[in-house]
């Protein structure tokens, strides 16, 4: 498996993405991007989009921050994620623009590229999806489902939302919100999916480690269970999509 660092541009801004893909392969091959957490493109993101490329995508881990910024504490993470929640605009454009870059890869079937993200991740991935990009299937895990100001546009893509049930950041109250706006946009094919007791950030081992008392108030925590689960239902969600 070859591992690029991909440099991308948004004027002057430099955006560092990674991307993985088969050498061997001759034919453009379904491919998938990976948005990052409010960490920034962490290593747990790196080691997902590798597990996703041995089932036979191009993966595209996108730089949402520029430079390749990451943080390892609950105040840098604050100090890099704010700036881009208080402006979603932001995270449209730099979502799309990531998307566009992964379209100009050779070795990408441009009628085959699916989306994922975690938390702010899952935000990136449905802001692409309301761009009325041409995605053609999309993932959440424990992903921020509220939508802004900024209009949907009819919905392309097939989406699958994996949300943890006792996730107070995302609570029970926001699917018939997403449900209405999914309605509203035309959204052919959608499915959503609870995982009792699971809370914020259940996929990453590292979740806890950044401030342990914050982060219990913030309802982050860490499931193995539901982690592997949710790998389960995105790869069989994607095998089924692009393949």
């Amino acid at each position: 498996m070859q591992i690029q660092t991909l440099d991308y541009f948004d004027g002057t801004q430099k955006f560092k993405g990674t991307l993985f893909y088969d050498e061997h392969q001759t034919l453009p091959q379904p491919a998938i991007i990976l948005y990052h957490a409010f960490e920034g493109v962490s290593q747990f993101t790196l080691d997902y989009g590798r597990r996703l490329a041995l089932q036979g995508y191009v993966v595209f881990v996108a730089d949402m921050y520029g430079d390749g910024q990451t943080a390892d504490t609950i105040d840098g993470c604050f100090a890099l994620v704010m700036p881009l929640l208080q402006d979603r605009k932001v995270i449209r454009h730099r979502a799309v623009l990531a998307f566009e870059t992964l379209l100009k890869q050779k070795q990408v079937d441009p009628k085959r590229v699916g989306a994922a993200g975690f938390c702010l991740g899952g935000m990136c991935m449905l802001e692409l999806a309301r761009s009325g990009a041409a995605l053609h299937s999309g993932v959440t895990l424990h992903g921020i489902l509220a939508k802004s100001d900024l209009p949907t546009y009819p919905i392309n893509a097939n989406l699958l939302l994996l949300q943890g049930y006792a996730d107070p950041q995302v609570p029970c109250d926001a699917l018939p919100l997403f449900a209405e706006e999914m309605n509203t946009a035309s959204a052919s094919d959608w499915t959503f999916i609870y995982f009792s007791h699971a809370k914020h950030s259940f996929t990453d081992p590292k979740t806890g480690t950044f401030h342990a008392e914050k982060e219990m108030e913030m309802g982050r925590e860490y499931n193995e269970t539901i982690a592997n689960r949710a790998f389960v239902y995105l790869s069989e969600f994607f095998k089924e999509q692009l393949k």
